[in-house]
């Protein structure tokens, strides 16, 4: 080698390796710094994509820093922000690489002969509006140089062969379900608010006081790092309650970035129109017209609500359009797809809604119409073979079925406040089973207020639907006049079609009461008036409620009689929700006739089907149940956790033991007590706070002898068996960087139990962090 060569490659590298200092510290991102890493291993070509404000340049330029070893020829940046015109990007990539300008040849035909021979690693900086360009250069230096690595940020992937595509996540948020200072900060997003506030206000730290409104803050501005570092500069001279109140403004609020960054990078506003200027005429039509779902929404939803002569492409292309564009976020799971926007995107595509659309409320009225239509497609469907599937499809469709109700209450004509209260009365499941009953109860006072519209058949059943969930709710007097409401108003109209209904609920709130006599009385005419009907559905549903009262009574077999009906009549019309209650009804019924261990088996039976709806109310029946039957056997300890557990479950549902009458109740308390006598008071305590700590979930597979099999359309990933197929859908999402809660929110489970699986699957594979399980995932 020449002096003159070995100077050149010496200064090359020199001033190839001099990446742009950090000017603030990196905050978090272990598990996604492990991924990127990897994929640049396994491939020549890594992109990565995400939302504006993401953090790709960051991340990039961290995991760049820590590759420079395995590029002995020299790590290059190439920030292609400013550059507009495709035929300077060779000649920009060439004077990065500190290549003369004194040479006749072209600056491709340099580049092929410089790069050649060369292990290097290129990054390329701010692509999305040089899509094409890039990907062409890239592709054929790629080609020609077989050592040559490149590393580009973009809101959208480039296309070529090779690339892999890694889509940088927000920063992990806090878990909302446990505030707490410590575990709060521990969440990236709050990390960095906290650290960047404290550049502003030396003293800010998470305390008890603001912990709540640190929490809500850096989920309302989704994690996106810019939005964060924004918010912390406000903080100078501004509280976090005050700016979370002012965050309805966010775009005018969350301006005055550093002055060295670019001016798209300086403001929110700004950031997202610079992604915007990039999208067709047709794909910001759609964006904007998707700022009506509050919550996520598949495909079919978007053809409904969205779709109309005025877009000339058809939507599944502007989805996938937007999607690679990362206007949209795409949550993938092994069983579905489904979209959404990040809340930051949603509320600027909701402004270019009321800007650009002729007609906003045209929009917003057919997702009303899907949204209510959907909801009476769940009832009318409720009994049969997808009843499970029609429950998980209403609880991911909440926040969506939420607007269409306010969007249908506050309307200005009787037909749409009429179809307010069909659509309150149609999600009786959905409040009941699905652990809304809170809610529920306000959507019916909603509809049922003294200055609404002359009642009509719908408004009595919008009645002694809101009577039932008061009563499951332990508000007996309240759900006592709602019946008497209803029955004055069905009297009124003429009608009885709900007489069996209310028959059956004024038994019900007899028997909340201890009143068994009048309860037996009620419900006997309650099956009178459902068999006149025809009505089995109902029958199978309110069939253990009858058999709960026979066996107070003690007439055991009148009780197993009615539930043994109950199950015949469940399994001819595909009442399953109701099957496992009466299900639950006969084990009761076996335990105070001292048959533990049929009991034990009924109720295990009962949990499995309790399982398929997430049913928090009857998980936590049946996991008391079950620790009452423990305790008969002996089994003080697991009876004691069992119990505990029970009865953090019902504290966490608003719904007490003695919500459930005295005689529940005092099978709870006589199990109880036989508890303590067996462990004595201190371990008694003891068990029941470390139950009451247990996840749900994770309880119920064991006692049910549950481990999901792997399903059979899910491909294969390597060791992957060792996974049960639900912990290998948490696996992939946690390579996607979703936290704990996220996770929870997407698979409509607790975040305890995505905690438990996150710690079997770190088990099996022998992993010691997430980051490695996402490197794992990225490896398959």
């Amino acid at each position: 080698m020449t002096t003159a060569l070995m100077v050149r490659k010496s200064t090359m590298r020199r001033e190839a390796t001099e990446l742009p200092s950090d000017v603030s510290s990196f905050v978090g991102r272990k598990a996604e710094l492990a991924v990127a890493r990897e994929h640049l291993r396994a491939s020549r070509l890594l992109t990565l994509t995400g939302p504006g404000g993401v953090g790709k340049t960051r991340l990039a330029l961290r995991v760049a820093a820590e590759s420079r070893r395995a590029f002995p020829d020299g790590v290059y940046l190439v920030e292609l922000a400013d550059v507009d015109d495709p035929s300077l990007l060779p000649e920009t990539l060439a004077n990065a690489l500190g290549l003369a300008q004194q040479t006749a040849r072209a600056p491709y035909a340099q580049l092929r002969r410089h790069l050649a021979d060369r292990c290097a690693l290129v990054v390329f900086d701010g692509c999305e509006h040089l899509v094409e360009p890039t990907a062409m250069l890239v592709g054929n230096l790629l080609r020609a140089a077989p050592a040559l690595r490149f590393l580009v940020t973009s809101r959208q992937s480039l296309g070529v062969v090779g690339e892999r595509v890694y889509t940088v996540p927000p920063l992990g948020m806090p878990d909302f379900d446990q505030i707490a200072p410590a575990t709060v900060q521990a969440s990236d997003a709050v990390a960095l608010l906290v650290e960047r506030a404290a550049d502003h206000v030396p003293d800010f730290a998470v305390t008890d006081d603001n912990v709540k409104a640190i929490t809500q803050l850096c989920l309302r501005l989704d994690g996106l790092p810019l939005a964060i570092e924004l918010a912390a500069a406000r903080l100078r001279s501004t509280s976090v309650d005050d700016l979370l109140v002012r965050l309805d403004d966010r775009f005018r609020l969350l301006v005055g970035g550093s002055a060295e960054a670019l001016p798209r990078q300086q403001t929110l506003r700004a950031l997202i129109d610079w992604s915007y200027a990039l999208c067709s005429a047709d794909e910001q039509a759609l964006l904007s017209r998707l700022s009506v779902f509050p919550g996520g929404f598949d495909l079919a939803a978007v053809e409904e609500v969205c779709a109309d002569e005025s877009l000339s492409a058809g939507v599944l292309d502007l989805i996938d359009a937007l999607v690679r564009k990362s206007m949209v976020t795409l949550d993938a799971s092994p069983r579905r797809m489904r979209y959404r926007l990040l809340e930051t995107i949603r509320e600027y595509a909701a402004e270019r809604l009321a800007e650009k659309h002729p007609d906003p409320q045209v929009v917003r009225r057919r997702h009303r119409d899907y949204y209510a239509r959907l909801a009476t497609r769940a009832a009318e469907e409720w009994c049969g073979a997808d009843q499970a599937e029609w429950l998980a499809t209403l609880r991911r469709e909440h926040a969506n079925l939420r607007a269409a109700f306010e969007n249908t209450a506050a309307a200005d004509d009787a037909d749409s406040r009429q179809t307010a209260v069909i659509m309150a009365v149609s999600l009786q499941w959905h409040w009941i089973a699905g652990g809304f009953l809170a809610e529920g109860r306000r959507w019916l006072r909603r509809v049922l207020t003294p200055d609404t519209d002359q009642p009509t058949v719908s408004s009595v059943d919008a009645m002694w639907l809101d009577a039932y969930l008061g009563l499951l709710q332990g508000d007996l007097n309240t759900a006592r006049n709602r019946l008497n409401q209803a029955e004055t108003t069905a009297d009124t109209l003429g009608t009885t079609h709900a007489a069996g209904y209310i028959a059956q609920l004024r038994a019900m709130a007899a028997l909340f009461g201890g009143d068994l006599g009048t309860a037996r009385s009620f419900y006997e005419t309650a099956l009178a008036e459902h068999e006149a009907n025809d009505n089995e559905a109902a029958i199978a549903g309110f069939l253990f409620q009858l058999a709960t009262t026979y066996t107070f009574c003690g007439e055991t077999k009148l009780a197993a009689e009615a539930c043994e009906r109950s199950i015949r009549i469940s399994e001819d019309c595909g009442e399953r929700w109701g099957r496992g209650y009466a299900m639950w009804a006969l084990a009761l019924n076996r335990w105070l006739e001292d048959d533990f261990s049929g009991a034990e088996d009924l109720a295990r039976q009962s949990l499995g089907i309790t399982l398929e709806f997430n049913d928090q109310l009857g998980i936590a029946h049946l996991i008391g149940l079950l620790g009452w039957v423990a305790a008969s056997k002996g089994d003080a300890e697991n009876g004691a956790h069992l119990v505990g557990l029970s009865d953090a479950l019902r504290e966490k549902l608003g719904t007490p033991m003695s919500a459930f009458g005295p005689h529940l109740a005092s099978c709870h308390t006589r199990s109880q007590e036989r508890l303590r006598a067996q462990l004595g008071d201190d371990a008694y305590r003891a068990a029941v706070q470390a139950g009451a700590k247990l996840d749900a979930h994770s309880v119920v597979l064991e006692i049910t002898h549950t481990e999901a099999t792997p399903d059979a359309a899910q491909p294969t990933l390597g060791v992957s068996s060792l996974l049960t197929r639900r912990e290998l859908e948490v696996a992939q999402l946690v390579a996607q960087g979703l936290s704990n809660k996220a996770i929870a929110e997407t698979m409509v489970v607790s975040t305890r139990t995505v905690e438990s699986h996150v710690r079997h699957i770190l088990t099996k594979l022998g992993f010691r962090s997430r980051a490695q399980v996402a490197a794992w995932i990225a490896e398959q």
